[in-house]
């Protein structure tokens, strides 16, 4: 345990933690959607993403473990806001994946190229996702927190 009066300025999420940062994070499901998830947070101020090369041709156990693996990326404290992105025929299922991230509290939102006609159509629309959470958090303004609540 850190005993020190030192503070520093977080945001604070549903779960108590406190984040640094506040990014709106583009998660792609499998492999397929990499490159599309990347274009979004390439376009979007205070987004990131994260690669991910799994997903696909995933079965059971191993699907399951990607999945898991991807909430709780989703669940690290420096995380404001989601956009779920898949291809829409991957093992790792990106509804499943975005509807056990919002039990962290955190608005998510998940989208697939497959449905939503394509990748520049996809593309579009979680931009767009994305600038909303963007524009919502930076509307959050972060709190004095003490140094031992960093993990």
């Amino acid at each position: 345990m850190i005993m020190s009066n030192e503070t520093f300025l977080g945001f604070r999420r549903p779960d108590g933690r406190f984040g640094i940062r506040n990014y709106v994070l583009i998660l792609p499901t499998s492999v397929c959607a990499n490159k599309v998830a990347q274009d979004i947070a390439r376009q979007v101020k205070g987004a990131t993403w994260v690669n991910n090369d799994f997903g696909c041709c995933q079965v059971a156990g191993d699907a399951r473990l990607t999945e898991k693996t991807l909430i709780n990326v989703a669940n690290n404290p420096n995380v404001g806001a989601i956009v779920v992105v898949g291809l829409g025929c991957e093992g790792a299922e990106p509804l499943r994946i975005a509807e056990e991230i919002t039990a962290f509290g955190k608005p998510t939102s998940c989208i697939t190229i497959q449905e939503e006609g394509g990748t520049l159509k996809c593309q579009a629309r979680g931009i767009s996702l994305a600038r909303d959470y963007a524009q919502q958090l930076s509307m959050q303004k972060p709190q004095q927190a003490p140094v031992s609540e960093l993990l």
